[in-house]
This record gives structure tokens, C-alpha cells and sequence, in this order.
């Protein structure tokens, strides 16, 4: 999400599309734009160009966000010649997590994480009183997550995940 500096005060939601984001989440992220009345652009990101996310030997989350935060910006910049900030949804949960290199990348880019000091059950509590449709949905990391350390991050292992996880959703009726 971006916000403009500008005198108008516009929001913008954005979602990088890539072979680990699954058509679930996306359609997710267009329902809930349409409910808050945010716009949602859609953008390609380029991280599975990379070599770093790709290999996937613990640097991916750092190689993916950095791409990420670089295509955002430069949409953010283009679309406000008045200044921009960037925004993620990181929560005080999510700071205790070691894993999570992508905060690097959020910090390189001075993206702001306004949900910082609030836990996740705070977000879900904030987000069922705002009748928020995704209030209660279970946290769903990118596909990419989902692989060992050293299996490579390639569009056809990423797209047998997704295929797996919807099999095992209607399987169990989820």
C-alpha cells in the first residue's frame, strides 16, 4: 500500500504478482479492496529472475522484497510527483520472527509498518470490528515459503504447490 503526500490524500493498494502469489490470494485481495473502496493495481514483479530467489538458499524473502519494494516505488513515485510512503502489514508477531528477511528489504526502502506494535490477534480483533471479510483467515505466507532451503524457487514447482494446497482445501473442504 502506498499513500501520497499529496494535498488530495490518496491511497493506492498494490499487489505484486508472481508465481508465488496463488490465484486464492489474489481474488482475495481484490474482494477486500472492493469492500474498503481501495483501488487495487495488480503489478508483475521480477524476482524469479534472481538467481538468489530462485536458488533459495535463505536469502530469498530478502532477494523478493527487494524486488517488490522497487517495483512499488517506482509506481508510488510515477503516481504522486508530491512524495509517497510505502506501507506493509507487518505486526509485532511478525518482528519476532527471525526468518522474516524480507524486513530487511522493508527497511532499506523505508516502507512503514504501522501495525508494528499490535499483535495479530490485536489485527484480527481491529479487522472483525471493521467487518473486514479476511479478519479471521489463517496467515498465508507466498508459495515460495513452502519449500526446503535449496529447492529451487522455479514456476513449476511453485504452481505444484498451489495445486497441492487447493487439492488438500476441497479434499477436506476448507
Amino acid at each position: 500500500v502506498y499513500h501520497s503526500r499529496a494535498p488530495d490524500e490518496t491511497v493506492q493498494a498494490v499487489l505484486g504478482l508472481s508465481a508465488a502469489v496463488p490465484a486464492d490470494q489474489v481474488a482475495l485481495a481484490e474482494h477486500v479492496a472492493n469492500v474498503i473502496g481501495v483501488p487495487l493495481h495488480k503489478i508483475p514483479t521480477t524476482e524469479g529472475t534472481d538467481l538468489t530467489y530462485i536458488e533459495n538458499n535463505g536469502q530469498a524473502c530478502l532477494a523478493c522484497k527487494t524486488h517488490l519494494y522497487t517495483c512499488l516505488g517506482k509506481i508510488a513515485n510515477h503516481a504522486s510527483s508530491t512524495g509517497q510512503q510505502l506501507y506493509n502489514g507487518t505486526n509485532a508477531d511478525d518482528l519476532q520472527d527471525p526468518t522474516r528477511l524480507g524486513l530487511i528489504a522493508a527497511d532499506r526502502f523505508d516502507v512503514k509498518s504501522p501495525l508494528k506494535y499490535t499483535t495479530k490477534d490485536q489485527v484480527r480483533i481491529v479487522g472483525k470490528h471493521l467487518g473486514l471479510p479476511n479478519w479471521n483467515y489463517a496467515a498465508s505466507p507466498c508459495l515460495r515459503s513452502r519449500l526446503a532451503i535449496g529447492v529451487e524457487a522455479t514456476p513449476d514447482h511453485l504452481q505444484r504447490i498451489e495445486q497441492a494446497e487447493q487439492f488438500v482445501r476441497q479434499s477436506l473442504a476448507l
